[in-house]
This record gives C-alpha cells, sequence and structure tokens, in this order.
C-alpha cells in the first residue's frame, strides 16, 4: 500500500524566455506550498523576456540546469555546427538582454542533476544525449522519427556515457587542441560529463525536456519522461494552458501529475510580436499565425 511522505517536487522545463507562462506556473506551485522546484534548462533563447524569465527563477528559489539555450551563451557560437546566421543573431539578441550577473549564474547551472525520490533514483537533464557534443546524430528528431516508426525512442540514450562517446570525446580534443573554440563543448562535456558519467540505465527514472512535447517510455530498467515546454501548445493541450509536472513521493517510488495553468497568452503574443529579435521562431512553438 502506498504511504505518502508528504514531499512534492515540481518541474518544468523550456521556458525559452516566455514570461507570461513561466510566471503563472510558478505561482500555481507556490500556491500548493512546494518548495523543491526544478526547471529542466531553456529557460531563455528565442522568446521576448529572457532577463525577467531568469530573475523569476531566483525569485521562486528554482534549481535550473543548463539547456542547449544556455551553452549557446556560456560556450558561443563555434561548437554547434548547426548554427545560421539567424541562430546567431537571435544568441546575441538574447545576449544583449543579460547583465553579468546573470551569465555567471547561467555559467553555474549544472547539466544533470540525480535525487533519491521514494527509495528510486532519479535524474534530471535537459536530454538524455549530451547536446553540448551531439545535437545532430542522436537529436530530437532521430527521437520522434523512431517513435513514430514503433521503434522505442530511448534507445539512442545508451550512446551517452558509452565507452564509444569518451573515446570520442578524447579524440576530437587530442585532435583538435584545446584551445580551438570548437572543441568547447567537448572540454565542458568532459569536465562535467552527464549523470558522473553513469549510464542512464542506471537510473530507475529519467525526466528531460528539450523535445517540447510529452512522451512517456519505459525500457527494462528505466522509466523516459519527456515532460511538456511550459508554455508550448502542442498536442490536445489548450494553447492558454501552461504546463508543468508534481512528483509525489510514496514510500515505493513516486507518482507524476501533470499540472496545466491558465496564463494570460494575449500578454504573451504581444510581448512576441513587439520584440526585436529578428528571429520569430518562437511564433511557431506557440501557435502564432
Amino acid at each position: 500500500m502506498k504511504q505518502y511522505t508528504g514531499r512534492e517536487i515540481a518541474i518544468f522545463t523550456d521556458s525559452h524566455a516566455l514570461l507570461e507562462p513561466t510566471k503563472a506556473a510558478l505561482q500555481d506551485i507556490a500556491d500548493r506550498n512546494i518548495k523543491e522546484i526544478y526547471s529542466l534548462g531553456d529557460n531563455i533563447g528565442l522568446g521576448p523576456n529572457p532577463s525577467e524569465v531568469l530573475n523569476l527563477l531566483e525569485e521562486y528559489n528554482v534549481k535550473s540546469i543548463a539547456g542547449n539555450s544556455e551553452d549557446y551563451i556560456t560556450l558561443g557560437l563555434l561548437p554547434f555546427t548547426y548554427f545560421n546566421t539567424l541562430k546567431e543573431q537571435s544568441r546575441l539578441w538574447t545576449l544583449s538582454k543579460l547583465n553579468e550577473r546573470q551569465i555567471g549564474k547561467i555559467s553555474l547551472f549544472p547539466h544533470s542533476i540525480e535525487l533519491l525520490v521514494g527509495g528510486k533514483k532519479l535524474a534530471l537533464c535537459h536530454f538524455a544525449n549530451d547536446i553540448r557534443i551531439d545535437y545532430i546524430r542522436n537529436s530530437t528528431w532521430l527521437y520522434q522519427r523512431n517513435l513514430e516508426n514503433g521503434m522505442p525512442g530511448y534507445g539512442q540514450f545508451f550512446y551517452t556515457n558509452s565507452t564509444e562517446q569518451f573515446l570520442e570525446i578524447e579524440d576530437i580534443i587530442n585532435k583538435y587542441g584545446i584551445d580551438n573554440p570548437f572543441v568547447k563543448g567537448y572540454l565542458s562535456s568532459s569536465g562535467e560529463p552527464l549523470f558522473k558519467r553513469k549510464k542512464v540505465d542506471f537510473f530507475d527514472a529519467v525526466v528531460q525536456g528539450h523535445v517540447h512535447w510529452k512522451i512517456y517510455e519505459k525500457s527494462s530498467k528505466t522509466d523516459f519522461y519527456s515532460i511538456r515546454a511550459v508554455g508550448m501548445a502542442y498536442g490536445k493541450n489548450p494553447v492558454d494552458t501552461a504546463s508543468y509536472v508534481i512528483l509525489k513521493e510514496h514510500n515505493s517510488g513516486f507518482d507524476m501529475e501533470e499540472v496545466l495553468v491558465k496564463y494570460d497568452r494575449d500578454k504573451m503574443i504581444s510581448s512576441i510580436l513587439s520584440s526585436d529579435n529578428i528571429d520569430q521562431t518562437i511564433r511557431k512553438f506557440v501557435n502564432i499565425k
């Protein structure tokens, strides 16, 4: 019989500088008196309010993981070979909105966090691939394509912290040298590997963001939870709801509950349309025509 401990953990992800849904989710979490709060990264990037969203994280004492959008700020352009001129202009726009203290805080975000919840080993990350070095080959698009073809999406995560990956990191660093800006992602991954070098099947569960939509999978050893981006209107969810999850600890693990919260969508749309960021990709993500 489940016996609940009273410990509740709130998790959200991929704010992408959308202030209104992030604020609505955090206020709902506070109204429930939940004190343990985590963001799975991509707090910034694309949206109109990067500085304000980072201030919210501090105000609500959120512990954040670094996503690829944070890595764009701290590692720069060159480690990410898929960057184009528009993406670089968007990165520079975001950077111009942040102050030195905020950039310093971002640089301290870890890339994964491990928790023990109801006796279960839980890993939090932005994506269970190490996106500092592998955003293309084992990508969100491959993840989705495998699922659409009836294959398990999680299979690609077993490359993380494999002998093959460690050898690849070592080879790239040796080939280009530590002073080459291209190598910054490899150096970051080498210095702070995801999950402290553990394979994903060490954990009973992995909770991640990055893909923006909700996908729950089970392998023989590990449950994989991709949770919906806090302000993204994917699937059947109403477009004017923010999304986050609550983990409710009990004596043999935890239950996960998705929470939908109304937010001021009109104000968010106004902020997006009035933004001087020339990259308007965020409009697609939040269903603005």
